[in-house]
């Protein structure tokens, strides 16, 4: 990924705020602007990594999370730039997308390099269609759900997130931030990622490091 990187967050109704928020404010942390406002030793300045972020929605009218402050579009479905790496933050597992998100999603899919996905918002890229045949992960109290309603994805029950190709989807809601700093320690300075988890005080899981594979017990039981 060179020169400046265009990420661009999904703002589905009723989303997870904390699915998009933790992961968006994890990369931010490598741009310059951030890196120089926390004076972050010249050799690592040097290492910065130039972004532009698009929150996408069918409008620019503010989007209801879950709960906490609405979010604000900055472009559409129509109107949104080409992205390097695309995100997906969760809704209610039975959540309903139209049209016009899914189709969304299924164009840019070919587009991106990335496409990452959180918590359920796994869910949206099995609605897609774009997961078919793939290994994936989501939220273990979705995980009955996702496996009855699309059989037709590799459902992984056990980790903190999966990797098949340009898809990493995540499963429960910070487990967001542990695969957003394995994507960055794949792709940018090891040194500078460490820095940054140090300033923030984060020390993340690796991605079979899964202290919640007992609530899969629970969630088959319902």
């Amino acid at each position: 990924m060179k020169g400046t990187l265009h990420v661009g967050l999904l703002l589905p109704e009723s989303h997870q705020l904390l699915d998009g928020a933790g992961p968006i404010d994890m990369i931010t942390m490598l741009t310059p602007a951030f890196l120089d406002a926390c004076h972050a030793p010249p050799s690592l300045r040097d290492k910065a990594v130039p972004m532009e972020f698009h929150y996408i929605s069918h409008s620019l009218e503010p989007v209801s999370p879950a709960a906490g402050p609405r979010q604000l579009p900055t472009c559409t479905y129509a109107t949104c730039p080409p992205l390097n790496l695309l995100m997906l933050p969760g809704s209610p597992p039975d959540a309903h997308f139209s049209p016009e998100l899914i189709r969304f999603v299924q164009e840019r899919v070919n587009e991106v390099e990335i496409v990452m996905s959180i918590c359920t918002g796994s869910l949206i890229l099995a609605q897609a269609g774009v997961l078919n045949g793939k290994k994936a992960s989501t939220n273990k109290s979705a995980y009955k759900f996702a496996t009855e309603k699309f059989p037709q994805v590799q459902w992984m029950p056990k980790g903190r997130w999966t990797v098949d190709g340009k898809f990493w989807t995540g499963s429960g809601i910070t487990a967001g931030m542990d695969m957003m700093s394995a994507f960055l320690m794949s792709r940018y300075d090891h040194d500078l990622i460490k820095w940054l988890h140090a300033l923030a005080e984060f020390q993340p899981k690796q991605q079979d490091d899964d202290p919640f594979v007992w609530l899969l017990d629970d969630s088959q039981s319902h």
